[in-house]
């Protein structure tokens, strides 16, 4: 679109997104820049498997295990100044934007997921006020993850019933609050995972249990020697259909990320 001022024709940037725009550390790129327009995405979609297969003595060789490789994507952008002065302003303030490391990214065509990622490069095709660059992107993390999502029950049990928690995943955090003083807390899954809290507890005391931290805490103290080594707490896996059960009645709130490749 164009406004007319001075009888001259000058673009004004539209408030809409590129449909790909890239949202950098909560910055989205084509509104804090509006030099800058993300062009394409790539890398996205699919993933890479590095599999473990020795070669046998005869023919073929022998699958032992594998696993899911970091994820790379890279935004194709282009940058349009007009002077060497916005130019350089320009730069700065992508530099700037762009600094952080491990944080959220993602994208205008899929604001309810995002990625964990690391920006390794940022390069221009040319060293002209109008040009087009590559980011590149490091997810040390290949999969993307919703908006957290919320359970919350007084009692000993709930199912998780969400169809898109297809990936086995641990929740991000569970906070548990007994009616009464208890001896120890102790939540199982129908796939057998156990996490036991050999501490006692006292009614109305919170115990927070940070699966990504893998820290354990009463109210606002760290108590993560009470833990029962022999507990699933890395691989505390839940997806749709779990079931987890307490041993104790009480307040039970849990926060988890719908992760999908």
């Amino acid at each position: 679109m164009y406004d007319f001022r001075d009888l001259q024709p000058r673009a004004e940037p539209s408030s809409s997104l590129p449909l790909e725009a890239i949202c950098y550390a909560g910055k989205w790129l084509d509104r804090e820049i509006p030099e800058f327009e993300t062009l394409v995405v790539e890398g996205r979609g699919g993933f890479e498997r590095q599999i473990n297969a020795p070669e046998r003595v005869g023919d073929g060789s022998l699958y032992l295990n594998s696993r899911i490789k970091e994820r790379k994507i890279t935004v194709t952008f282009r940058l349009l100044c007009n002077t060497i002065e916005r130019y350089n302003e320009v730069l700065a303030k992508l530099n700037q934007l762009t600094n952080a490391a491990n944080v959220e990214v993602k994208f205008a065509d899929e604001q309810d997921y995002h990625y964990i990622g690391t920006i390794e490069s940022i390069s221009l095709d040319k060293p002209l006020f109008s040009t087009t660059g590559k980011i590149e992107i490091v997810c040390a993390d290949p999969y993307k993850y919703s908006l957290p999502k919320t359970i919350e029950i007084t009692g000993t049990s709930t199912s998780i019933l969400d169809p898109e928690l297809t990936y086995q995943q641990t929740p991000k955090l569970i906070e548990f609050t007994p009616s009464s003083t208890i001896s120890k807390f102790e939540m199982r899954t129908n796939a057998s995972k156990v996490f036991t809290f050999n501490e006692t507890i006292g009614a109305g005391t919170k115990l927070t249990i940070d699966f990504t931290k893998l820290a354990v805490k009463l109210n606002t103290t760290q108590h993560l020697m009470g833990l029962k080594l022999s507990s699933n707490f890395s691989d505390f896996y839940i997806q749709n259909g779990t079931t987890i059960t307490l041993n104790a009645i009480g307040k039970f709130k849990m926060i988890y990320e719908v992760k999908r490749l």
